[in-house]
């Protein structure tokens, strides 16, 4: 039964977008000896690889957190890459879940936005294990201020904000299979595009004089980044104005990926 409310037709088929999340969680380790062990194995050896990279080899220097005495460039840079690693497979696990429930969607019928929810949900099981990870290393270090209660609000919106990117350029995919290539590309000059592997600081003195600063601050990743670090490693409020961006940006790109998807997806299983 489909209706034309967006929230009660997501509500209605909850049991559809749980079993499609529960596929790819189980899916995703098939067959390896460890299992969902890697789920937290991955983001612990990836934090070990950049504090030997960047703190022994490179020695970039120490960012101090908030409270002081935390100094740590690697665990600075983590905070930031758990965002941008969500991002990066939420888009990507759209376009592929969608293509993924083509031979299903030709036998039986489903609202394809299921099989794109049930993969955000499987990427944001994956994104609490790193969050947790993270939690913990700044608990350990008593970097942890009131600001922490914020978190679920701008994950909330960082997730609204990635899921309609994701449905966008999944529906276009279905039409154009040279989206999936071309998002590849697109997807590694975003992750240069934002302040993930340096500090914001950087780009502002360098380049402060040139208008397309502005461009670069008012990057929706930027923003989200930035605040993201504010009150996980900086224990700070982002402020009202980054709040109220993010707000707007979010519901906005969720808003048109979620009508531009639904026009289309009528005939979409004829295109998979």
């Amino acid at each position: 039964m489909a209706t034309r409310n967006p929230i009660k037709e997501i509500w209605h088929y909850r049991g559809l977008i749980g079993n499609f999340a529960s596929r790819e969680i189980k899916g995703k380790y098939r067959g390896s000896l460890l299992g969902s062990v890697w789920s937290l194995l991955n983001p612990l050896s990836t934090l070990a690889i950049y504090s030997i990279v960047f703190g022994f080899f490179l020695r970039f220097p120490n960012r101090v957190a908030g409270n002081g005495t935390l100094s740590s460039f690697p665990v600075y840079l983590f905070t930031a890459l758990v965002l941008w690693n969500f991002f990066n497979a939420l888009v990507t696990g759209s376009i592929g879940a969608l293509v993924g429930a083509g031979p299903l969607l030709r036998k039986i019928y489903f609202p394809p936005f299921t099989a794109v929810f049930g993969s955000m949900l499987a990427v944001l099981n994956q994104l609490m294990i790193e969050i947790g990870i993270l939690v913990v290393v700044f608990l350990i270090a008593w970097n942890i201020s009131w600001t922490i209660l914020l978190l679920p609000i701008l994950l909330a919106l960082f997730a609204a904000f990635g899921l309609g990117v994701g449905m966008f350029f999944a529906m276009l995919n279905a039409r154009f299979r040279d989206v999936n290539y071309i998002i590849t590309v697109l997807l590694n000059l975003l992750f240069y595009s934002a302040p993930i592997i340096y500090p914001i600081e950087l780009v502002q003195a360098k380049y402060g004089e040139y208008p397309w600063l502005k461009l670069y601050e008012y990057n929706p990743l930027t923003v989200f980044i930035e605040s993201f670090r504010n009150i996980l490693w900086d224990l700070k409020f982002p402020g009202w104005p980054s709040m109220a961006y993010m707000v707007i940006v979010s519901l906005l790109v969720l808003a048109g990926g979620w009508f531009f998807f639904q026009r289309r997806a009528h005939d979409v299983s004829e295109e998979l």
